[in-house]
């Protein structure tokens, strides 16, 4: 999970323009969900995948959807013609979505999500319920059983809230 936390905080760090999506943001609020990747509504523009490719100078980022598993180049950030982007870094696996099932593009899930501390900074996360709803959206079993375990976490949530 360390090397999951030190790529967001590096893409932070960095400027992107992004939103923790998946699995490590339900951690993040408490979730108990194992996560090897870090999903993130992103913004695609090629300014933005310029700052993305910055930040992974020296985690030999490679597309982990292709064969022959080719380097993420500066020339390619530049292009601004992706939708989506599946990489695999020294650090573990990034993926940089343009739209997330139940939410919508990265302006919309940029409107979900809320601000929360990570390593002596501040990232944008999907709010609970905005969670869920991508999760249920998922409809893959496993995305099914982390949407009921956020709705524990949001109960939990809301009845300390109203102590």
């Amino acid at each position: 999970m360390q090397n999951l936390k030190e790529l967001i905080l590096r893409l932070n760090e960095a400027g992107c323009r992004f939103v923790v999506v998946g699995g490590f943001g339900a951690v993040s609020f408490g979730s108990s969900l194992v996560t090897r990747d870090v999903d993130v509504a992103c913004d695609l523009s090629p300014e933005n995948l310029l700052r993305v490719w910055q930040a992974l100078q020296g985690l030999n980022p490679v597309h982990r959807m292709t064969p022959d598993r080719l380097p993420f180049t500066r020339d390619q950030a530049g292009r601004g013609d992706w939708n989506k982007l599946y990489l695999t870094t020294d650090l573990g696996q990034l993926d940089l979505l343009g739209e997330v099932k139940g939410i919508g593009g990265f302006e919309q899930c940029l409107a979900n999500s809320e601000s929360i501390p990570l390593g002596g900074t501040e990232i944008r996360v999907l709010t609970l319920d905005a969670m869920i709803r991508s999760k249920r959206a998922m409809g893959r079993p496993r995305d099914l059983h982390a949407a009921l375990e956020i709705e524990v976490i949001r109960e939990r949530r809301s009845q300390e809230d109203r102590s």
